[in-house]
């Protein structure tokens, strides 16, 4: 990622990140993907109202050290206007839709981290009153991170951690941060079948839904998440809830360190 960048985890109005982040990243089809057409038309609903926005701000490695886990960090907080939704998909991939983000109370920011089955661009498409704002980052990578069985079946015990639930809550910046113990198996391993989270919630202290997510194979083996909440809900107790394609469910609550 070429130029300077500054990281403000605080929250607050202004955007968290600031500054150039790389030609990778601001959106543009330098990518030249036969794919994105085809995903915008079936992901986004075909919209004419849609534009590359350098706001849009998506951070990637250049190369991926581990195609089962190439992390990224998607943030909208610079685009003006309420998003309603971030659209993730990837170009080459056999699963495009990796996720969609609805931040709802929460500020328009997530880090994740995927599986990447060949070199291509990961897109988040924001969508705000007037269209869909779009920024993507090239990642290279020798790939097979989807076709891979999930690690945790060499090891027969490997169904004691299922489900395991870790969180923790920076009050000071709003940081929620979660992981959970799932294989997150895709159903392209001989043998092994598709096995992933579908969703997952956080809630505030009275049960209403703080944002969500709508989750596919292409997210990570023992998944983590990174979100931003105000002040407000970050003080207070938060019920992370997800449930996955074979009806499990996971539930746990977080507070704020003192």
């Amino acid at each position: 990622m070429g130029g300077t960048l500054q990281q403000r985890l605080a929250g607050g109005d202004e955007p968290l990140i600031v500054g150039a982040t790389g030609a990778a990243a601001v959106g543009g089809d330098a990518f030249d993907s036969g794919m994105w057409p085809l995903h915008r038309a079936e992901y986004l609903g075909d919209p004419q109202n849609w534009v590359n926005d350098p706001a849009t701000i998506v951070l990637a490695p250049k190369a991926a050290e581990d195609s089962g886990h190439v992390p990224f960090l998607i943030d909208a907080t610079g685009l003006d206007g309420s998003v309603d939704e971030i659209v993730v998909t990837i170009d080459y991939s056999p699963f495009p839709h990796a996720l969609t983000f609805r931040p709802g109370r929460a500020k328009p920011f997530l880090a994740f981290a995927v599986k990447y089955e060949i070199a291509g661009a990961l897109r988040a498409s924001a969508r705000v009153d007037d269209g869909w704002h779009v920024g993507a980052a090239w990642v290279s990578a020798l790939g097979g991170g989807c076709s891979a069985p999930a690690v945790a079946h060499a090891r027969p015990d490997w169904q004691q951690g299922f489900g395991e639930l870790r969180a923790r809550i920076w009050a000071d910046t709003g940081r929620l941060r979660l992981n959970l113990r799932h294989p997150q198996d895709t159903g392209l391993a001989d043998g092994i079948p598709a096995h992933h989270l579908t969703q997952l919630r956080l809630l505030d202290a009275a049960g209403e839904v703080i944002a969500s997510l709508d989750l596919f194979e292409p997210l990570e083996e023992n998944p983590s998440l990174t979100f931003i909440l105000p002040p407000e809900l970050a003080a207070a107790p938060v019920t992370i809830s997800a449930q996955d394609n074979l009806g499990n469910s996971f539930t746990g609550t977080v507070e704020a360190m003192a």
